[in-house]
């Protein structure tokens, strides 16, 4: 079995393991028998299946806990292990603690978590010390990390229990500067701060806050960055709640009191990119019920796309793809398309390999070129800009894939206008699914692109197919010509 689907298949035993564990006394000791079959047999599933077990009653980690233990420790102490085999045991070991501290801290548990720390703190000095492998262990202690920063949310550790994790990181923090860094961070994830438990409480404040006063301590003059993305993540989520057909005039009132502090924030020096990408998705909200619901153009919105199409292209256009929804046509996507689509084509042109690592402006010029042309598809004024920008779409691709840069921009690329397209279809029409139709044929058609790629092509076609109402679906009469039957010359 894939490593993949052993992955699935552990998420799914771990949600009929809460179920039964939890709630039926009796328990589920044929899991218990199931893991220790395959501690004998196949090791990697028994780790895979164990670690995503929730708390668990005594008897059903006792039966098998021995076994998997010392198979767990074969693999951190084996020649020519990988990275993933080693972190797979070494998670194993590190929950085995967790598990047993779980139930009690008697002196005899105690000396068994103990056994488990000297195991796995001897294999990161040998690891490290005689062997040179720092990095090697460095990622395996990442990807504990990545998986403790889950778990011990998911199932509320123990002061006990964090102990143990910051033991462990404690005796393993002197191997090297750069294990140390690594340790210090897992320290800190499973020990609440004094700034943690003031995070949880201003979360707890903001719960009880009605939206204007959340959006008055996101804008609020001395407010620390952290505070601020807080507030503005709560007001997110909030709008993000609120599907009701008919709004309150207060809540039409707000979210129009609500614009130019959002274009004032985009606006913002400084602004982090994650701080820009939660104030995108409250943008998305409000432009929904305005501009959507209420037909109202947001004119600051567009103003400040146009004015920043050149500075800032890539806040600019990405602002414009968060914009998933019908929008007016004389009053803002011309005004828009005037200044954004002439940067957009310029940045289709394939960029040259040295700037590979930095992708994100061509990728961004690819999914501004389609939501571009979503928009201007029946507007008979931009007939020949649509045309043009479409095929610059193709050739550019097409060139990528001929240069082998296709893993790092193409699919990347398509897997954006994927998330566009899930989140426009309801409005689309006759019009955009032919356009979308003939440029996947046309993307499809591409010599040696991946199948990779095509498969994430083949995904937006099926969510067309399902998504588009059959009255609009109308087949397009040919293959090469297919640009001219949905643009009117």
């Amino acid at each position: 079995m894939q490593e993949t689907h052993m992955k699935i298949l552990r998420k799914i035993v771990s949600f009929v393991a809460y179920d039964v564990v939890s709630l039926d006394n009796n328990g589920w000791d044929e899991l218990s028998e199931c893991i220790l079959s395959f501690a004998e047999t196949e090791p990697f599933k028994a780790f895979h299946v164990f670690i995503e077990l929730q708390r668990v009653y005594w008897r059903f980690i006792e039966r098998f806990m021995d076994r998997i233990g010392d198979e767990a420790e074969k693999v951190l102490s084996k020649e020519g292990s990988d990275v993933g085999e080693w972190s797979l045991g070494l998670v194993t070991l590190v929950k085995l603690g967790i598990q047993i501290l779980d139930s009690g801290v008697e002196e005899w548990r105690v000396d068994l978590v103990k056994f488990l720390m000297t195991v796995v703190v001897d294999s990161v000095r040998v690891l490290v010390k005689k062997k040179g492998r720092e990095q090697f262990v460095i990622q395996g202690l990442e990807n504990l990390e990545r998986f403790l920063l889950r778990d011990k949310v998911l199932y509320r550790y123990s002061k006990d229990q964090c102990n143990f994790v910051s033991t462990f990181m404690y005796k393993i923090r002197q191997v090297s500067t750069k294990i140390m860094e690594v340790a210090k961070k897992i320290h800190r994830l499973v020990n609440r701060s004094k700034n943690q438990d003031f995070d949880h409480f201003c979360f707890e404040q903001l719960n009880g806050l009605s939206l204007l006063d959340i959006v008055k301590v996101f804008v609020l003059p001395g407010t620390e960055e952290k505070g601020k993305e807080m507030a503005i993540r709560r007001l997110n989520l909030l709008l993000s709640l609120d599907h009701s057909s008919e709004k309150s005039e207060y809540h039409v009132s707000f979210l129009r009191y609500l614009q130019p502090l959002l274009v004032s924030s985009l606006s913002k020096d400084g602004i982090s990119e994650s701080m820009f990408r939660i104030v995108g998705e409250v943008v998305y909200h409000d432009s929904y019920e305005m501009m959507n619901v209420q037909e109202e153009t947001w004119f600051g919105l567009r103003d400040y796309i146009v004015s920043k199409s050149k500075t800032e292209f890539q806040r600019a256009v990405y602002i414009f793809c968060c914009l998933t929804m019908p929008l007016n046509e004389e009053e803002f996507v011309i005004p828009v398309m005037e200044s954004l689509l002439p940067e957009i084509s310029s940045r289709l042109n394939p960029p040259p390999s040295k700037v590979l690592v930095d992708n994100s402006e061509w990728v961004l010029a690819f999914t501004g070129a389609f939501c571009a042309i979503i928009h201007l598809i029946e507007v008979e004024s931009q007939a020949e800009s649509v045309k043009e920008i479409a095929y610059k779409m193709i050739d550019s691709v097409r060139e990528l894939v001929e240069r082998g840069m296709e893993v790092g921009l193409v699919r990347r690329a398509f897997r954006d206008v994927e998330s566009i397209v899930k989140k426009d279809l309801e409005w689309f029409g006759a019009s955009e699914y032919k356009f979308i139709k003939g440029l996947l044929w046309r993307l499809y058609e591409i010599k040696d692109m991946k199948m990779e790629s095509r498969i994430v092509l083949w995904r937006i076609n099926v969510r067309i197919e399902r998504g588009v109402t059959a009255l609009f679906k109308e087949l397009l009469e040919s293959v090469l010509d297919w640009l001219n039957q949905w643009v009117k010359i």
